[in-house]
């Protein structure tokens, strides 16, 4: 069983994909710290040395690789992945996508406690990040909504999830 979790930086993808992971005892992979990983830099110095088109192809190869070389994990994507050359595609052929929708107020309020770390958010002020994250979500949303199965923010109940999970791979 593969699992991607899609959704917009802070909904959430990494938390509960490592959760997930565990309670279904399979690898749990984080995209951005594989990406991180295979290039020797950050995210942020990925960003601002090579720009985000550049990102956006490493993000492509290095997705593409964790999914021919593993079986089976969970795997927080990166809050574009979905939206970039067809990743939505291999993403759906080769497992379970899963959108974790989550408020645009609570998007917000989660990118401003960690904007520092977002390449897309640095030095932007509440009011830019609301706009910014208003505009950017929009953009995103006809892909996460093709996910197959969406999360709300309030209906996160772990023993559910994996319930649904197991019907899905059961049917494949």
């Amino acid at each position: 069983m593969k699992i991607f979790l899609l959704g917009y930086m802070s909904s959430g993808k990494t938390t509960l994909g490592a959760t997930l992971a565990k309670k279904l005892s399979l690898p749990f992979i984080d995209l951005d710290k594989e990406i991180e990983s295979s290039q020797g830099k950050k995210i942020t110095e990925i960003f601002d040395l090579d720009g985000e088109e550049n990102f956006r192809q490493i993000e492509r190869d290095v997705l593409r690789k964790a999914v021919e070389q593993n079986e089976k994990f969970v795997m927080a994507t990166g809050g574009g992945t979905p939206c970039y050359f067809k990743n939505l595609d291999l993403m759906k052929k080769k497992g379970i996508t899963i959108y974790l929708q989550v408020s645009l107020k609570e998007l917000v309020r989660r990118n401003l406690q960690s904007k520092e770390l977002r390449p897309l958010l640095r030095g932007l002020n509440e009011l830019e990040i609301q706009s910014y994250v208003n505009h950017h979500l929009k953009e995103r949303l006809p892909f996460y909504k093709k996910a197959g199965i969406t999360l709300n923010e309030n209906e996160l109940d772990l023993d559910r999830i994996i319930q649904e999970l197991q019907l899905m791979a059961h049917s494949r």
